[in-house]
C-alpha cells in the first residue's frame, strides 16, 4: 500500500526597494520574488528483513568453568547455524564477571565479615535474513540449547527501500513544479526558475517483535520451546524536496 503525503510550505520574499541591497541583502530584482517550498512524498513497504538476538547466560563458581561453558553452547549454535545458508549469523558481546551474591552482616558493627562471590557470563549470537520460516526454525533449535531471546525485527532491507527512491523523487518533484506554476499564476508572474534543490530521503523504521519464546523457556526449560513465531508489518520510506524558486514578471 502505497500513501503520498504532501506538504507545502511557502515563504513569500518580495523585492524591495534599492535602499535594502545597499543594506547588504540578498534581494531579487525589480519585480521578481523569491518562493522557498518543500514537498515530501512518502510510502509505505511490506518489510521483507527479519533479525534476531539470543544470549547464553549462567552463573558459577569460577571464571574457567563460565567460559569453557559459554564458549561451548556458542561453538554448538554457530555449528547449527551453518546448516541454514540463508540466514547470516554472527556471534556478539561477551562478557565475564564477578559479583557478590549475598554478604553476612556482624549485627555488633554494622560490618561485612564474609561475601559469597561468584562468576557470570553472557554472549550473544545474532541472526539475520530475508528467510523468515528458515530464521524462526533455526531460533527455535538455538533456544532448545539454553539461549534466550534477546529481541527480534523485522525492517526494511536497503535494496528495497532504494528502489523505490527515484519513484518518490519523481513525484515529488512534479508536486514542486506544480505548486511553482501555482504561486506565479496567483502572485501574477508569468514564469519561474528553480535557483537551488535539495533532496533528503529518510531511512526506514525498525519495529521490534516481542515473541513469548524466551519467557516460555524459562518456564518449561529449554528442552521444551515452541518455535517463535513473528509478522512482518510495514516500514515508511520518505523523500523531501526543498527548493528556492524564483517568480518572473
Amino acid at each position: 500500500m502505497r500513501i503520498a503525503l504532501l506538504s507545502a510550505l511557502l515563504a513569500l520574499a518580495v523585492a524591495l526597494p534599492a535602499k535594502a541591497e545597499e543594506n547588504g541583502l540578498d534581494l531579487p530584482p525589480a519585480g521578481h520574488s523569491i518562493l522557498n517550498i518543500t514537498v515530501t512524498e512518502q510510502m509505505k513497504l511490506s518489510q521483507d528483513t527479519l533479525s534476531a538476538s539470543l544470549r547464553y547466560e549462567l552463573d558459577g563458581g569460577s571464571a574457567n568453568e563460565i567460559q569453557d561453558r559459554i564458549n561451548k553452547a556458542v561453538a554448538e549454535a554457530v555449528a547449527e547455524a551453518k546448516n541454514y545458508s540463508t540466514v547470516k549469523a554472527t556471534t556478539g558481546s561477551y562478557y565475564v564477571y564477578v559479583y557478590d551474591e549475598g554478604q553476612i552482616i556482624d549485627p555488633r558493627t554494622g560490618q561485612a565479615v564474609s561475601s559469597s562471590k561468584k562468576w557470570r557470563g553472557t554472549q550473544t549470537i545474532d541472526l539475520e535474513s530475508s528467510d523468515s520460516s528458515k530464521l524462526l526454525e533455526l531460533a527455535g533449535k538455538i533456544q532448545t540449547k539454553g539461549f534466550i531471546m534477546n529481541g527480534m525485527n523485522y525492517s526494511l532491507s536497503r535494496e528495497k527501500s532504494e528502489g523505490v527512491q527515484d519513484q518518490l523523487m519523481q513525484k515529488a518533484l512534479k508536486q514542486l513544479g506544480d505548486k511553482a506554476k501555482i504561486a506565479a499564476s496567483a502572485l501574477g508572474k508569468s514564469s519561474y526558475d528553480v535557483i537551488d534543490i535539495n533532496i533528503n530521503g529518510s531511512a526506514p523504521s525498525i519495529y521490534p517483535v516481542y515473541g513469548r519464546a524466551s519467557m516460555m523457556a524459562m518456564e518449561k526449560g529449554v528442552s521444551d520451546v515452541a518455535t517463535p513465531v513473528a509478522e512482518a508489518g510495514e516500514s515508511e520510506v520518505s523523500l523531501s524536496v526543498t527548493a528556492r524558486v524564483l517568480l518572473k514578471p
